[in-house]
């Protein structure tokens, strides 16, 4: 075996010695966070956390063209969220938007022209009788003291951070119009919800009674 010369060991030692400290160098520089590792980890933080539970749908009349899904939506991020769109499979509606129930405003019946003397004239007319005309005005949809309730589309619902925001019958709600089909108890509908920063969310509706 040929002997290893002095200055040779030297040269191995050096060489070893730099890929050490190359290989020290290189594991640190793996720890340290990058700017871009901020960046990410910021965007993280910042970014919304919704979470939807209690998805519901009241069951429909035979004959009824429309329903609602309810639900309630948590956000728990640093950051504000809107509901912007919702949509269903059309073999359950062809239709769906984000409404809200809202109290008509004292007059605006009357906008069209037609007083009040006309409107009760139309709805003799009708074939309404008086006895018709005091059940309707026992729900309240009619009775003036009480005041008129409309449904009407929204572009929005604002999702505050760390808010919840619960759509619910009497307020906001999803309506689904032109069924293909009533909403029967028992079963459930897929709906994607579309929110403005979270992007697009599926959830499952359980269609139930009212009272249930």
């Amino acid at each position: 075996m040929t002997p290893i010369r002095p200055h040779r060991r030297r040269t191995l030692r050096a060489a070893v010695a730099v890929l050490a400290v190359t290989g020290l160098v290189a594991a640190c520089g793996d720890d340290e966070p990058t700017a871009a590792d901020d960046d990410a980890s910021e965007s993280a933080s910042e970014a919304p956390s919704l979470e939807v539970s209690g998805a519901w749908a009241r069951t429909s009349p035979r004959m009824a063209d429309a329903g609602a899904i309810y639900l309630e939506i948590t956000n728990d991020g640093e950051v504000d969220d809107a509901l912007v769109g919702a949509a269903v499979d059309t073999t359950v509606a062809g239709t769906t938007e984000i409404h809200e129930t809202a109290a008509v405003e004292p007059g605006a019946a009357d906008d069209d022209g037609m007083d009040d003397d006309d409107a009760d004239d139309d709805a003799d007319d009708d074939g309404m009788d008086d006895a018709a005309d005091d059940d309707a005005d026992d729900d309240g949809a009619m009775d003036d003291d009480a005041g008129m309730m409309e449904m009407r589309p929204v572009d929005r619902i604002e999702i505050p951070a760390g808010g919840t925001v619960a759509l619910e019958p009497g307020g906001y709600h999803i309506m689904l119009l032109e069924l293909v089909a009533p909403l029967e108890a028992g079963t459930t509908i897929e709906v994607t919800l579309v929110f403005e920063e979270a992007g697009e969310q599926v959830v499952t509706a359980d269609v139930r009674d009212a009272a249930a």
